[in-house]
């Protein structure tokens, strides 16, 4: 019987079970959690754009199959590597599938995904909705369960990502929203206010006293006369010739966004944000760019979403104790191409690696030449197996 088969009816399932619900009394109670001009975090830009960034890189990694092996960990290639790292959703290739899962991570800090098999082969592997998605243990002493469009699933049937533990149920993720909720909020108001302040009609650069009566300056034509009786004369960049003590003119600086201060409080907003998220503020276009932070930030963010998921896809879709799926990092760090090149002909020199190896390094095919494939070591370029073999090693002609 396939997980499918499985799905239940939630209510039918859950009747007999305890069911607790609140509710808000107030007519103020939507705008005092909902105010005017909020947005879900699903379609905050600055939101978004870290999204993208961390789930965009995820999802370029290659997820590899590996063994556990005497002499190191070895990479297997089978129809199930294959499957996982390829085609694991009939609907959207490998990588937009990893970004769904990561995303929703962040935002809703659980996703959830049904793996479908045929003939014990692993067939599908169907992604819930991120938002739809609610993950309790109401009335159980043990285990939890996954509820999507009033069905329910086992904890065992599916395959959980979750994002930051739950204090209390940790279980299940909450992903970033507690740590920056309120940045959020003040990074909307003070877009609100700035929006605000470039909408404004009241930005004079001149404020012209004149001697007239009052009832003259409240009509808009007469004012517009009075003014083009000084003005309609005189030439672009020629002198403004009034006569003494008639008009009395001040020049008016407008504020603007930087005597308000809200351009740096945005982007220090925008940097809390990113700190939050443990992404550096450059990628988001503040500052400047720092190869060693971006290494950083592979290593620890990347990598650690990298973990949940592979770890995840380890524990549920095998069966060998030897096994386990990996995801490889190597294609996202920033190196120059000098410093790489010393390094692959430092392994290469030291036996480490193969020239053939070294090639693939820098994504060249491998040459069928005699001795590309040998491990060699030293200056002399012997084989691995031949380091007894050293002239400096030998005395005599007899190799004592």
């Amino acid at each position: 019987m396939g997980v499918l088969d499985n799905i239940k009816s939630w209510g039918k399932k859950r009747a007999a079970q305890s069911r607790s619900a609140f509710l808000i009394n107030s007519d103020a109670a939507f705008e005092i959690l909902a105010p005017s001009g909020y947005t879900p975090l699903s379609k905050n830009e600055v939101i978004l754009r870290c999204v993208h960034k961390i789930a965009d890189m995820v999802s370029n990694m290659t997820i590899m199959l590996m063994e556990n092996g005497e002499n190191g960990d070895v990479r297997i290639r089978n129809e199930l590597s294959k499957k996982v790292d390829i085609y694991p959703n009939r609907d959207m290739n490998r990588k937009n599938f990893i970004y769904k899962i990561v995303s929703d991570m962040i935002l809703y800090g659980n996703s959830v995904a049904v793996p479908v098999y045929k003939v014990d082969l692993l067939d599908n592997i169907v992604l819930l909705s991120g938002e739809k998605v609610k993950i309790d243990n109401t009335g159980r002493k043990e285990g939890y369960f996954i509820s999507c469009d009033e069905t329910i699933l086992e904890q065992d049937e599916v395959l959980h990502f979750s994002l930051v533990p739950d204090s209390n149920k940790p279980f299940r993720g909450v992903g970033f929203t507690p740590q920056i909720l309120d940045t959020v909020r003040n990074l909307l108001q003070a877009n609100a206010t700035k929006t605000g302040f470039l909408k404004s009609k009241w930005k004079p650069s001149l404020i012209i006293s004149i001697n007239a009566d009052t009832e003259e300056l409240k009509d808009p034509e007469k004012r517009r006369k009075i003014l083009g009786s000084y003005i309609n004369d005189t030439e672009r960049g020629e002198p403004w010739l009034i006569p003494a003590g008639e008009i009395d003119i001040k020049t008016i600086q407008p504020l603007n966004l930087k005597d308000l201060a809200i351009q740096e409080s945005i982007t220090l907003d925008i940097q809390s944000i990113t700190a939050a998220f443990g992404i550096p503020a450059f990628l988001l276009g503040i500052g400047d760019f720092d190869r060693n932070a971006y290494n950083n930030f592979v290593a620890t963010t990347i990598m650690s979403f990298a973990q949940i998921i592979q770890q995840e896809l380890s524990n549920k879709l095998l069966y060998s104790p030897t096994w386990y799926f990996r995801f490889s990092e190597k294609s996202l760090m920033q190196y120059s191409l000098a410093e790489k090149s010393a390094f692959v002909i430092g392994m290469i020199s030291g036996g480490m690696l193969n020239r053939n190896e070294g090639r693939a390094e820098f994504n060249y095919s491998p040459v069928d030449v005699e001795g590309m494939n040998d491990y060699a070591i030293l200056e002399n370029y012997l084989k691995v197996g031949d380091i007894d073999k050293q002239k400096k090693l030998i005395q005599d002609g007899n190799g004592s």
